[in-house]
């Protein structure tokens, strides 16, 4: 009778014994999580390699690597060695359903990619997608999808083709100011000098504002606050012009305290703010 050792036992099951598998594995495990470490290392370096194409391609290169420590350990088991026998003797069903079944994953992946490599925004900017009715700061850009944070403090979780199909409106790309529209309607019997007036003096004492003139500009005589007469509307006269600030969040707040200020300063003045009506006429038939 063969004599067994204890580096024989569990061999029905493993390819070289239980032990030497689970050492196998150990070692398998180890050395991956060190080059993995190392890779992260290597790409951290500097600035260039800290962008979102090498961080994706950091990414490829640790899935690839973990899935490789992986089928190498699944390999010692075998009984599954046996069941990959047997998958490939049915190679043309499974890669049909396979095929299928990662279609859009694959699409989300190679979507992915291309967001990574021309990056039409990057993690921190604060983006729209009208079409969807969505707004808010990217958080993580992963193989399968993005992360947007809205205002809200909720997350939108939003797979890559989408985001490589939809209409996206970049509200932080890197500009040194931000520009937000503001329209203004008046009554039609209004001083439109001292309509102008009043919005000048208001934004220029909102602390949010920038004042973006270069010195060629205000020797010229160009107006700090560019006010237009954008037409002349079904009740009143409607007004534009931009509240422009050093950061988005600012020109939120910046837009909402011109806005109040603007109110107080027409009531003060007399300055009509029109607004629809209804007038309700009762027949009376006795």
């Amino acid at each position: 009778m063969e004599e067994r050792t204890i580096w024989d036992i569990g061999d029905r099951y493993f390819k070289n014994g239980l032990l030497n598998t689970v050492i196998f594995a150990v070692c398998v495990l180890l050395f991956t999580k060190a080059a993995a470490m190392l890779m992260e290392k290597l790409f951290a370096r500097s600035a260039r390699t800290r962008s979102l194409p090498f961080v994706y391609l950091r990414k490829i290169l640790t899935f690839i690597l973990y899935s490789a420590a992986v089928f190498s350990i699944i390999a010692q088991v075998k009984p599954l060695q046996d069941v990959g026998v047997s998958i490939l003797g049915a190679t043309s069903v499974i890669t049909v359903i396979v095929g299928l079944a990662a279609q859009a994953t694959f699409g989300n992946f190679i979507s992915g990619f291309f967001i990574s490599l021309y990056q039409p925004f990057k993690v921190g900017d604060t983006i729209a997608l009208p079409e969807k009715n969505i707004m808010g700061q990217v958080r993580e850009i992963t193989f399968r999808h993005t992360v947007i944070r809205s205002i809200e403090n909720t997350e939108y979780i939003i797979p890559n083709s989408v985001m490589d199909s939809a209409v996206i409106e970049n509200r932080a790309f890197g500009q040194a100011f931000y520009k937000r529209k503001i329209s203004v309607s008046v009554g039609y019997d209004s001083d439109t000098t001292l309509v102008k007036k009043l919005i000048t003096e208001t934004v220029l004492s909102t602390k949010e504002y920038v004042d973006t003139r270069t010195d060629e500009e205000r020797e010229n005589g160009v107006p700090a606050v560019n006010i237009r007469l954008e037409e002349f509307g079904a009740s009143g006269l409607e007004f534009i012009f931009f509240m422009v600030s050093a950061t988005l969040a600012d020109s939120y707040t910046g837009a909402s305290k011109v806005r109040t200020k603007l109110l107080e300063e027409f009531r003060e003045h007399n300055i009509n703010i029109p607004y629809q009506t209804v007038d309700v006429n009762i027949k009376n038939n006795g």
